[in-house]
């Protein structure tokens, strides 16, 4: 089960600003950090690349700042999106995921997400989707249960109804 319990969306800002927001949230939700101290997060891999601003990477700024992030996510659009769907759709109607209604902009996303032409969804306003893809993929890929074994005792028992025309 996946709980989608807090967000933070916001642009124009700097990544101190960010980082500042992202502890504020993690210690509020008492999520745990690495052994460094440091609060774990994914972020996009174009993280990566040198900013206009500094001569660091978001990424290592972030990491300078105590936020340990992770930009090696899976972006494979196509399996994210199943995967996603997966979880929205559930076990027998029940949803493996559950989004509290303080995240406003991923259910807002949620609500305009659209496919365009060619089978492809249109890029925009998805922010928050991509980062619930990103995390998701970094799920175990879900198991179907095995089947039940048979008893050798309703196996012959099949193997009768079967030569009898009952089957």
């Amino acid at each position: 089960m996946v709980f989608v319990v807090a967000e933070h969306y916001e642009s124009g800002k700097s990544v101190d600003y960010h980082a500042a927001r992202i502890k504020e949230i993690s210690d509020l939700l008492s999520w745990k950090k690495d052994s460094f101290n440091r609060v774990e997060a994914l972020i996009d891999s174009a993280a990566n690349q040198q900013t206009l601003a500094s001569s660091a990477s978001v990424s290592r700024l972030f990491s300078e700042l105590g936020i340990a992030v992770n930009p090696k996510v899976n972006k494979n659009l196509f399996a994210g999106i199943a995967r996603v769907k997966q979880y929205l759709k559930g076990e027998n109607g029940v949803p493996k995921i559950r989004i509290f209604r303080n995240c406003v902009n991923l259910i807002r996303e949620l609500k305009t997400y659209r496919w365009g032409e060619g089978d492809t969804p249109v890029k925009r306003e998805d922010h928050c989707l991509d980062e619930l893809r990103y995390f998701i993929m970094t799920l175990p890929e879900p198991t179907k249960p095995l089947p039940e074994k048979k008893s050798d005792q309703l196996l012959f028992k099949e193997k009768l109804m079967k030569k009898r025309g009952r089957a």
